[in-house]
């Protein structure tokens, strides 16, 4: 079967951007013939001004991205198309050629962007619903996007405008959430269709089991303030003999080597994906400090594959992965010495460690495997009346 997937790309690599490529090859290696259509947000970085200034407009009906979706489609001629994140190069006006060759939609959510500007539920230090509850304008208030005024504007105008055009109950044929909170959500402020949502996990490829006797813990992520990277770097003041890294890049690199200057050693920095899983090997767990309601997140698949516990955050995203006590330990967002209570018990018993990571592997080979994941977009074109 012919297939379509089509991603924006963000500046710091992500889940997203994981996910699409992984969609990519593992139904290719299905003997699917796949093509995979992308942009790069790292393009911005060299428009002039009045190319940035076009973005405002663009990020609504981008017809560039079209017409070059319209010739992907008729040289192509693919059956369905994956959707993962349009913003802001490719923008739903992507939808209209696909469905006017007669293509099948499927839009993958991964995160909360269509009923939050930022994404993530979360906004100064804590989670924001004022955009669900009360209208776009309070996303423009406070910057939420990029931390333009001007950006934000231009996002909110293409939310708006889709939104009136009923977009995405028009031209997407099924809608992927990852969690149920993100489905609830979704569904009761009419934003999607709730006969056309389902909830699936992500999947994740992965290597060999490894144990839980390595180096302590790992942080693998994005440095923003939703990811909750201050909480873990205070809990391991409490936890002064324990060893943790933390892998990623972001804006809040220097500021946290600054406020934390005797850990700055613990902050790595953006490692190579390979590299990064390296590290995440030869640890005992994985710390998921998240403080927003995540989608369905890799690092805890990607742990789980590798047979290490996890200790996260209880936020939506984590709670369905996490089964406190079993493959994990959970912990109250931001909450310091919880979280530094958790990586002690870890410290201090190997051998729960050890058979929780036992569990973590387990779970990942019947619910987050290629194998399963392949199983769900089966079952998803069965759905759209689509043959495989």
């Amino acid at each position: 079967m012919r297939i379509l997937i089509l991603h924006n790309r963000y500046r710091l690599p992500g889940g997203e951007d994981v996910a699409a490529a992984a969609q990519a090859r593992l139904l290719t290696e299905r003997g699917h013939d796949v093509r995979l259509f992308e942009k790069d947000n790292r393009e911005i970085d060299g428009y002039g001004l009045l190319g940035k200034a076009a973005l405002f407009f663009k990020m609504s009906e981008n017809t560039g991205a079209a017409e070059e979706v319209r010739k992907i489609v008729d040289d192509f001629k693919p059956l369905v198309a994956h959707i993962h994140n349009t913003l802001p190069l490719l923008s739903p006006a992507i939808y209209s050629p696909l469905k006017n060759a007669g293509v099948k939609v499927i839009q993958y959510l991964h995160n909360y962007r269509l009923a939050c500007p930022a994404g993530t539920l979360f906004r100064d230090g804590q989670p924001c619903s004022l955009c669900v509850d009360g209208g776009l304008k309070h996303a423009v208030k406070h910057r939420c996007w990029t931390g333009s005024t001007f950006a934000t504007l231009g996002l909110t105008r293409m939310l708006d405008r889709h939104r009136r055009a009923q977009t995405w109950h028009k031209k997407v044929d099924l809608f992927v959430a990852l969690n149920g909170y993100m489905r609830e959500l979704l569904v009761t402020k009419g934003i999607v269709p709730a006969d056309r949502i389902v909830v699936q996990p992500n999947y994740v490829a992965a290597g060999e089991p490894c144990g839980t006797s390595g180096e302590d813990f790992v942080f693998l992520g994005r440095l923003t303030p939703e990811k909750g990277v201050r909480t873990l770097l205070q809990a391991r003041q409490k936890v002064p003999d324990a060893s943790v890294r933390i892998i990623g890049g972001g804006p809040m690199l220097d500021e946290l080597r600054q406020e934390f200057p005797e850990q700055a050693g613990a902050l790595l920095g953006q490692l190579p994906r390979e590299e990064a899983l390296a590290q995440l090997s030869r640890a005992r767990a994985l710390i998921f400090p998240s403080l927003w309601p995540e989608g369905c997140p890799s690092t805890i698949l990607e742990a789980f594959a590798l047979g290490k516990p996890v200790i996260a955050s209880r936020v939506a995203g984590a709670v369905e992965l996490v089964d406190d006590g079993v493959n994990g330990l959970l912990f109250e967002p931001g909450n310091a010495e919880a979280l530094a209570a958790c990586m002690r018990k870890l410290r201090e018993n190997p051998e729960l460690a050890s058979a929780m990571g036992s569990a973590a592997r387990a779970k990942y080979e019947k619910t987050f495997s290629p194998e399963a994941g392949y199983a769900r977009m089966l079952e998803n074109y069965t759905r759209l009346g689509l043959t495989p």
